[in-house]
């Protein structure tokens, strides 16, 4: 969903963002891992606190309710996404909705969840940095790890009628997501990991030992070791793809005013 008519940069964004967690919503298999995630975890949620970061309409915020939390701060810095979550969220009294940023948000008691959804489909490109300056610690975070993966393929394997060899070729240091099908393709690398005490911005990594003109990156969650969701099985996040043109690739992520600016180069471009 794109909007297509002028508005005022404020305007823009909080709309922007509301049509986001529409395509988030969608996403049926990541909302039902969410969920999932939360009921094998109730035993933390039933009778605590618990903070939603960035609660959009109140989704994770109802199932905790739900679950029996004894206290829920739904924390949403869009006012749209506050008005909507207000409406949901009205008939749950556990439910307090916080119109703020979570990193400005201070809890009035100790926190024993929190949970989040910041990554991006290159795991920083979006807010998942706004949880290394929070002003609370929670006991338990839900999910505690992310990692971005990659792997290489042929482009052989991927071309077709309209994605060929010379339009691939026009696309040398480019990221682009969804540009190939990635439907059972394997990530077969870790390339960058996120973790509640490890947040990292940086990464030069190395694919010399790999076959195939073809770069590929995806993101998968993880929970206690467990996978919680990935790009290609959940939809709303597909694999990133670029043409191989070195055995060595950087990636740097800067802050922006909206998420994180994605640097990506070939450090020793040579393929031909």
């Amino acid at each position: 969903m794109d909007i297509v008519n002028d508005l005022h940069p404020r305007r823009f964004a909080e709309v922007d963002d509301l049509l986001a967690f529409i395509s988030i919503y969608e996403d049926r298999k990541r909302s039902r891992a969410y969920l999932s995630l939360l009921r094998k975890n109730r035993r933390w949620i039933r009778g605590g606190v618990c903070v939603d970061a960035g609660c959009g309409w109140g989704m994770v915020s109802q199932e905790m309710a739900r679950l029996g939390a004894r206290k829920i701060y739904a924390v949403e810095a869009n006012p749209l996404l506050v008005r909507m979550a207000r409406q949901r969220l009205a008939n749950y009294p556990n439910v307090e909705v916080i119109h703020e940023e979570i990193q400005d948000f201070r809890p009035p008691e100790p926190v024993d969840v929190l949970v989040h959804e910041f990554f991006g489909q290159l795991l920083y490109d979006e807010d998942i940095h706004v949880l290394e300056n929070l002003r609370f610690v929670p006991r338990y975070w839900l999910p505690d790890g992310a990692q971005l993966s990659g792997g290489v393929m042929d482009a052989r394997d991927l071309v077709d009628e309209t994605v060929t060899l010379p339009v691939l070729q026009q696309l040398e240091g480019v990221l682009v997501a969804g540009l190939f099908d990635d439907a059972g393709v394997p990530l077969t690398f870790p390339v960058l990991k996120w973790s509640p005490s490890r947040f990292r911005y940086h990464v030069e990594y190395d694919i010399s030992t790999t076959q195939g003109d073809v770069l590929y990156l995806g993101l998968e969650i993880y929970h206690r070791g467990q996978k919680v969701c990935q790009a290609g099985e959940c939809e709303n996040w597909s694999y990133v793809w670029t043409p191989r043109r070195g055995n060595r690739f950087r990636l740097e992520f800067l802050p922006d005013h909206r998420g994180m600016k994605v640097r990506f180069d070939w450090i020793d471009a040579s393929m031909e």
